[in-house]
């Protein structure tokens, strides 16, 4: 409730920076859009609807609540608001999702998770943009695309839903491009502002280079690295494996982690991203290796987590995936006129603690993503994959996911 009185109070407070200038201009392309005369003030009110479905095909090494037969189920994963502009030099965002709330084993996260981005910003030193408030670190090309965007209907492990803590964080954030190249750094607390505390600094840079940008051909190389800095021993990786919600999941019980929950309060990343273009033929793949330690009661030995996937894509139809040079990611296709997009996708994900024995994971995935229009598009999985919880036995799961994705 806090949450919603706050986005209605930021929206009206919005709507009064700009009533002075008497908005003449408003347009309902790509979401509802209005704009002073004078041009000072810009506001776009827009949103997204991710509706899914798990299928499982195999759940005997999942957990079913008594009153359940299966753990198939369908669920809103994404329903969020975004409200975005500038005043004067100034840019500003506000999104809030009402569908993150997070289950496991039929017990719902009483913490409110739904704040994503809020901040201010504008340009500095030329083209630089400079952010305050809560946003994503630049940690890799998957972690900063948009869900809108991305090629699968979840990330792989090594983004925020893997070896990271939290996809947003509190902080200062600084970004620039230029020709063929980008980059940015950011310090900011290792806890999202939802959070009862906030306590902790991090740090984290990126950047990334296109040597070939030819005939509809392209090549992106990234590196990037991150450090965060918590005040007590709270570092985890507690990865998904197959199913958002009810699926094969590392259990977050203590000692059954990839690593160790609860002993680290130190984590170092570093991670390289290669991707390229071909016409439609799209291949992407990034690494990741994690150091935890402990250095508060210097009881639990360092431990390194390493994770690596590799995914490829293809368009049945005319299309391809435009290159966003600013932020160094893959966007959606073009649609021309009426026709749609059919792609055809597949990725292997691995993740795997290399000093404890039995704390790993991994999956592969398979399916198509019709992109009906600009606005709409539809997505279909199968996901099999493994798991080790601090024990020899491997845990096993299959799953036919789906996905009616709306945004405006």
């Amino acid at each position: 409730m806090k949450l919603v009185i706050k986005s209605l109070a930021l929206a009206i407070a919005a709507a009064g920076l700009a009533a002075p200038a008497l908005a003449d201009t408003a347009t309902t392309k790509g979401g509802f859009q209005i704009k002073s005369d004078d041009g000072n003030f810009e506001a776009k009110l827009g949103g997204r609807i991710h509706f899914d479905g798990n299928f499982f095909t195999d759940e005997k090494d999942i957990a079913v609540a008594p009153a359940d037969n299966s753990n198939s189920n369908f669920f809103f994963r994404r329903a969020r608001i975004t409200l975005e502009g500038r005043a004067y030099d100034f840019t500003y965002k506000f999104e809030n999702d009402f569908a993150s709330s997070d289950t496991a084993g039929g017990v719902t996260a009483t913490r409110n998770e739904g704040l994503r981005e809020m901040w201010i910003g504008r340009q500095v030193m030329g083209n630089k943009n400079l952010r305050l408030g809560q946003a994503k670190p630049y940690r890799g090309m998957e972690e900063l695309t948009s869900s809108n965007e991305i090629t699968f209907m979840e990330r792989p492990f090594a983004t925020a839903t893997g070896v990271y803590g939290n996809q947003f964080a509190t902080g200062v954030f600084l970004d620039g491009s230029g020709e063929g190249y980008g980059y940015g750094v950011s310090a900011y607390t290792p806890r999202s502002a939802d959070q009862a505390k906030t306590q902790g600094m991090s740090y984290n840079a990126r950047g990334y280079l296109v040597p070939l940008r030819t005939n509809g051909n392209l090549i992106h190389i990234g590196v990037s690295a991150t450090s965060d800095n918590f005040e007590t021993n709270t570092a985890t990786v507690r990865p998904r494996v197959v199913g958002r919600e009810n699926g094969l999941r590392n259990t977050g019980t203590a000692g059954n982690q990839i690593v160790t929950g609860g002993a680290f309060n130190e984590q170092t990343t570093v991670a390289a991203e290669l991707a390229a273009r071909f016409g439609g033929v799209m291949v992407q793949g990034e690494y990741a290796m994690a150091t935890f330690k402990d250095t508060l009661g210097a009881v639990t030995p360092e431990q390194e987590v390493d994770t690596y996937y590799v995914q490829a894509s293809y368009f049945l139809t005319d299309h391809t995936k435009p290159y966003d040079f600013k932020k160094g990611v893959f966007k959606s296709p073009k649609l021309n006129g009426e026709e749609g997009a059919i792609e055809l996708k597949v990725r292997y994900d691995q993740i795997e603690n290399k000093d404890l024995d039995n704390r790993e994971a991994s999956y592969y995935a398979v399916g198509v993503n019709y992109y009906a229009t600009p606005n709409t598009r539809f997505m279909i999985e199968y996901v099999d994959g493994k798991l080790k919880n601090n024990t020899a036995t491997e845990l096993e799961a299959a799953a036919v996911t789906a996905r009616a994705q709306f945004n405006f």
